[in-house]
């Protein structure tokens, strides 16, 4: 039952996407537009303002991201080493087990399987793994051309980084925000989980799968099976409460992130190896995240 009403769901609409682009009857431009600057910035806005501002459970989940991610990225890159890729291929290994799709995918997964509550934490955790690991995703995927300030400088020009920061000013001013802009805004951030779904539907169906077997198997290893124990390991540690643990570990349990695949077509890492294991580690987290949520539901 886990899988039907919760894991089938999300594929169902994911799969509404791919259809839509292999027949040609959306465009995926206009919508990733609409995406990013309309309807996400307007879920992560109205659901930040509905809730009270928590810096304790803020300070935990930046603390166990930046402890998760640090993890992470020394598993991916002691795995590349001892396998003697290439600074490209190890750098694709990188953004495929350290990036996970907290948002097209964390999101209605976590809003399907604990509701609006679990929605309200995948956001603060959605907004608090956005900004650093877009920034490491950059970083991953240029190597040493680029600063850490320019990454910097480019991930906070994303419109979610300006919702937040509009969202928490509210609450610390206390400014009530009229109800004529309140409506209008949660009903377009109800548009962006449908929208997100649609448009990873969309994505894979551009992806072309090769013939990486090794990598791909590494790949969807490290970030299907030991990053949710990695995360569950983490979030004991630093004694998060049940609801917050649960959406973290989902969330941690993800495929691999499909913006990094972006990065990587623009800075040469390996884009081939980086789709590939994009769509290996979705099609298997049909599976994976199944048994994650029957022990997270125990």
């Amino acid at each position: 039952m886990l899988f039907i009403n919760i894991i089938l769901p999300v594929f169902l609409m994911v799969f509404a996407g791919f259809v839509l682009e292999k027949t040609g009857h959306l465009d995926f431009r206009t919508l990733t537009f609409s995406s990013l600057y309309l309807f996400t910035p307007a879920l992560v806005f109205s659901a930040l303002l509905k809730n009270e501002l928590q810096l304790d459970l803020a300070r935990d989940i930046a603390l166990f991201m930046v402890v998760y991610t640090l993890v992470m990225l020394g598993v991916s890159v002691a795995c590349g080493r001892l396998c003697r890729m290439d600074r490209e291929t190890r750098g694709a290994l990188s953004l495929t087990t350290v990036m996970m799709n907290v948002g097209n995918f964390g999101l209605p997964l976590a809003y399907f399987a604990f509701g609006e509550a679990g929605l309200n934490a995948s956001i603060m955790t959605f907004v608090l793994f956005n900004i650093p690991l877009g920034t490491l995703a950059i970083i991953i995927a240029q190597g040493a051309g680029v600063s850490l300030g320019t990454a910097l400088t480019n991930t906070l020009k994303i419109p979610i980084f300006h919702a937040v920061v509009l969202a928490f000013l509210c609450q610390l001013l206390h400014v009530p925000i009229p109800v004529f802009l309140l409506r209008p805004t949660e009903i377009l951030g109800q548009a962006a989980i449908p929208v997100m779904l649609v448009l990873l539907g969309m994505q894979l169906a551009k992806t072309q799968l090769g013939a990486w077997p090794g990598f791909l198997s590494l790949s969807a290893i490290i970030r299907l099976g030991l990053a949710p124990l990695v995360a569950w390991g983490i979030a004991l540690l630093f004694g998060l409460d049940e609801l917050t643990r649960k959406v973290v570990i989902l969330q941690t349990s993800t495929p691999s992130a499909v913006l990094p695949l972006l990065y990587s077509i623009r800075f040469g890492t390996r884009p081939d190896l980086v789709a590939g294991a994009i769509m290996v580690s979705t099609l298997l987290s049909a599976l994976s995240l199944t048994v994650i949520l029957y022990y997270l539901q125990g």
